[in-house]
């Protein structure tokens, strides 16, 4: 098979070469500042429902747990997105789905009105994809017909269940949209067909109790937001993943740049 993925440590291999994954190059390519504030948030959090063992903990104690607060909600927050992806692979796949647990049961719930509403006609799904050219490889949601959206023409959905959606996202489904080829069931390479609008789905679910409260303000259930409205906003939002490609491919060069200080030509002398 040409282009190969390790799902336990999430990495790509295309051609028997490693290969960097879309998600990860914006990461590295693309500032996170919202992060921060984030992340500092979970640490303050954390400290405020612990109040009471503060008092009874070392300091180094209580900065490795408040600096690893973060982690574990995005942890959490991973679990559920995989378990929605999932589940929403297989509504595309049967047409039907059911699960045990009822928070993700809501999410899916509101995933499946939202394809009835918009008449979705899933085409592909869950399928890798590659650019050799541009050595990058990926996983896109959904590629699939609305006769609401783009004319009736092939169009491309990226599901996310993060508290909110992000303009960035334009790069990711871009990307994906100008591969060069997926792989099918079988693990034969096909070529990538035309793309001619992309989405976000923010998908919540039909609730706002418990865990889902993080959605607080966010619409009930799944809400669409276009990204690109035609082909030529795609090649545009392309070239923003290329910046950031570069700048994440780069790295490594820069972290070298810095070695040893120039001697000043009239440094003096020790005696």
């Amino acid at each position: 098979m040409s282009l190969e993925f390790n799902p336990e440590n999430h990495r790509y291999r295309l051609d028997g070469r490693p290969v960097r994954g879309v998600t990860g190059l914006i990461a590295g390519g693309t500032p996170k500042d919202a992060l921060i504030w984030w992340a500092a948030t979970k640490a303050g959090e954390w400290a405020a429902e612990n109040k009471a063992a503060l008092a009874t903990l070392a300091d180094d104690s209580i900065i490795r747990e408040a600096k690893m607060a973060h982690k574990q909600a995005k942890d959490t927050a991973g679990i559920t997105g995989t378990a929605v992806h999932d589940l929403a692979e297989r509504l595309h796949q049967t047409g039907e789905v059911t699960t045990a647990d009822p928070l993700h049961g809501s999410y899916i719930e509101g995933y499946a009105e939202f394809l009835d509403a918009w008449e979705i006609e899933p085409a592909l799904f869950e399928r890798p994809c590659a650019s050799r050219a541009d050595w990058w490889a990926g996983t896109f949601d959904l590629l699939c017909r609305s006769p609401y959206l783009a004319d009736g023409e092939l169009v491309q959905i990226d599901l996310k269940t993060s508290k909110s959606v992000y303009g960035e996202t334009a790069m990711q489904t871009a990307a994906y949209s100008r591969a060069e080829f997926y792989l099918d069931q079988d693990g034969a390479e096909q070529p990538m067909p035309e793309v001619h609008a992309t989405y976000v789905a923010h998908v919540t679910p039909l609730h706002r109790d418990g865990e889902a409260a993080r959605y607080e303000g966010k619409p009930l259930g799944t809400s669409l937001y276009q990204l690109a409205g035609n082909p030529a906003e795609i090649a545009t939002q392309y070239g923003w993943f290329l910046a950031a490609a570069y700048t994440a491919k780069t790295k490594k060069l820069r972290d070298r740049l810095i070695t040893e200080p120039l001697t000043a030509p009239n440094a003096a002398t020790a005696a």
